[in-house]
């Protein structure tokens, strides 16, 4: 039983991932290629100008960076590669947070809107196994896919990076092969989706049950009720001096209901990103997963989470008895 409830919420959530491919896919793999062109043409001239023209550092000109960095700055030029590289796939992340976003909102409205949800409920699936399939697309199989392409994206940009320094004089390509933080940092950032799963799913069940209860124009229920109900707030607080903490409401009401599912956002709603320990001039991938893991000890954390699962399961129980005429 267990065999066949496995195999069934595969094949639910293949069906997600090729009717959604444009997004969860193509979206990431075309922004990495062009990430990647960039940064290798901004290198190539980059080090074709030096080459023609020189360096000028601190008043004297030079042919080569070698001879301008002594064994410190060699050091630290090196940690700040291995440790922050993984960063240059960030853009890859913002990318996920509009993908999984408009999935989200779409994922039960789209099916009533063409139709196609008279062919599902025929078929010996319930409403809970398909709304749990699209919550697994995306806050797992999406999250995936975008790290897998922020990894290689973040690779290929190091390894071209270490090349460039290689023909401006700075030979650290065994420096970089050796660190250990070059093999640990894509597994480190693996080791943050726990938390944004938990941390993700008060908007991802949001957007779902707007998904499975609108009727029309999803998108303007999802973020006009809660953005209008906290301007409204806002307005009868300043117009009548109520003294109500309204930041309060924007930041765990709208924040959570509509920006949880942009990776890292914990961050400003739970630590101050301020306070993050800096390692030799950056933030390591280290202390990212330990900051991660203390939104853990939260209590925004497990009521947003608990919120989430609510509305997810509000969805499946909508999406059953909606009516399609």
């Amino acid at each position: 039983m267990n065999t066949l409830t496995s195999n069934k919420m595969s094949w639910l959530m293949k069906r997600e991932y090729w009717e959604h491919k444009g997004g969860f896919f193509w979206a990431p793999a075309v922004v990495g290629a062009i990430m990647t062109l960039f940064l290798a043409v901004s290198l190539i001239i980059g080090v074709a100008m030096g080459k023609h023209d020189g360096f000028n550092i601190n008043g004297a000109h030079m042919n080569n960076l070698s001879s301008a960095m002594d064994a410190a700055d060699r050091t630290q030029f090196v940690q700040a590669l291995t440790q922050g590289y993984m960063g240059i796939g960030a853009p890859l992340f913002m990318v996920l947070t509009f993908v999984v976003f408009f999935f989200c909102l779409g994922s039960l409205f789209d099916e009533r809107k063409d139709r196609s949800v008279l062919f599902w409920k025929s078929l010996p699936v319930s409403d809970g196994d398909t709304v749990l399939s699209k919550v697994a697309t995306a806050l797992v199989a999406a999250p995936l896919i975008a790290l897998a392409f922020a990894t290689v994206t973040s690779v290929l940009s190091l390894i071209f990076v270490v090349i460039a320094a290689a023909f401006m004089g700075v030979n650290v390509a065994g420096d970089v092969l050796a660190s250990p933080a070059v093999y640990l940092a894509p597994l480190e950032a693996l080791a943050i989706l726990p938390v944004y799963i938990a941390w993700a799913l008060p908007t991802v069940g949001w957007l779902m049950l707007v998904s499975a209860w609108s009727r029309t124009k999803p998108f303007l229920w999802a973020v006009g009720v809660p953005v209008l109900s906290g301007a409204l707030l806002s307005w009868f607080n300043a117009m009548f001096d109520f003294d109500w903490n309204v930041s309060w409401y924007w930041q765990h009401i709208v924040g959570r209901g509509l920006l949880s599912i942009a990776p890292g956002s914990w961050f400003g709603m739970i630590h101050n990103a301020a306070e993050l320990r800096v390692e030799h001039g950056n933030v390591g991938m280290t202390t990212l997963v330990t900051e991660s893991w203390r939104a853990f000890a939260s209590a925004s954390m497990w009521i947003g989470a608990a919120a989430g699962v609510g509305m997810i399961y509000a969805a499946a129980r909508i999406r059953r008895w909606k009516d399609e005429g």
